[in-house]
């Protein structure tokens, strides 16, 4: 805030010097005013220079921020027209310059991020952490790029944000973020009652989808281990509710698995759109991929990508809060 009201008085100033010879050169008498009319210019084109010179300083400038806020961790699932994004880069500040270090470097496509923690934007308590994605490399963007990745973090925010695919009102690409909240003040208490009771003395997986506004996509399952099992917090029953827990548990609201320690293989089974599964014996999973997981701990799985490209799922452990 200094460096921009310091900013702006120096322009005010300079505007105030041009004026000033201005004036002065208006109350000459003809015979000076040829004698003064070259000095004028210069000293008009040297204030406005010196205008122009600190209208273009950087808004950064000399800007303190506040302590770092939250663990934060970003998962790249975005696909840009189908096709996947391409590596992002992920800065704490809306305008980086060429000073400016990305908090998340190069994180490519169908990867999970460490945590970082965002810069608060100011000094005053209160004050909330941003993240600003960009292409990898660059540090000006155009729409879906360029924008917060959230509403703002706070100190206590632990949280893994997926970036998926989706289009905005005309249509064009746009980007949807999609939140698993991990502790902090934003734990929704239900839920985190849930997930204890579910997972007791296992590991428990929190299962959600990031590609849920791809248009026409077919209803998506996760198989552990060559089966598709029933979440226990799947509470969507239809009809007969015995027969309904034994089905597969469709991943498009978040799902709640408890899981034995040791190693396992996940993938994505799909059926039609608007069709459920009352098995996926003899569906073909999409790629498949390895997850360890120890007893007492949490781990997120990500499904993501499309069906003309393959769908798949990314797991990772989640930090105790």
């Amino acid at each position: 805030m200094t460096s921009d009201l310091l900013s702006t008085r120096t322009r005010a100033l300079a505007l105030c010097g041009a004026l000033a010879v201005l004036a002065s050169a208006a109350s000459c008498s003809d015979k000076n005013a040829n004698k003064l009319s070259k000095s004028t210019g210069d000293s008009i084109t040297a204030a406005l220079s010196k205008l122009g010179d600190t209208s273009a300083m950087p808004r950064s400038s000399g800007h303190k921020y506040g302590p770092p806020t939250g663990k934060i961790r970003i998962a790249n699932l975005l696909e840009i027209d189908g096709h996947p994004s391409g590596p992002l880069d992920f800065y704490d500040v809306r305008k980086p310059d060429s000073t400016t270090e990305p908090l998340i470097k190069g994180l490519k496509y169908g990867e999970i991020s460490e945590y970082v923690s965002p810069r608060a934007e100011d000094t005053y308590t209160g004050s909330r952490g941003w993240l600003f994605l960009f292409p990898a490399g660059l540090k000006q963007a155009t729409e879906p790029f360029g924008g917060n990745v959230d509403n703002g973090f706070d100190a206590t925010d632990q949280l893994t944000i997926a970036l998926g695919p989706s289009k905005g009102f005309s249509g064009a690409a746009s980007i949807a973020r999609v939140t698993i909240v991990e502790g902090g003040k934003r734990i929704d208490a239900a839920l985190a009652d849930s997930e204890r009771a579910i997972q007791g003395s296992q590991a428990l997986l929190i299962v959600r989808e990031a590609n849920g506004n791809v248009d026409s996509l077919p209803e998506q399952y996760l198989m552990i281990d060559g089966a598709c099992p029933h979440a226990p917090n799947d509470g969507r029953v239809v009809g007969d509710k015995q027969a309904f827990s034994k089905q597969p548990s469709s991943v498009s609201t978040t799902l709640l698995f408890p899981i034995a320690a040791g190693a396992h293989t996940l993938a994505v089974v799909t059926s039609p759109r608007g069709q459920g599964l009352r098995t996926c014996a003899g569906h073909t999973p999409g790629v498949a991929t390895t997850l360890t997981v120890e007893a007492g701990h949490r781990y997120e799985v990500w499904v993501f990508g499309q069906p003309s490209d393959g769908l798949r799922v990314v797991a990772a452990a989640i930090a105790a809060p």
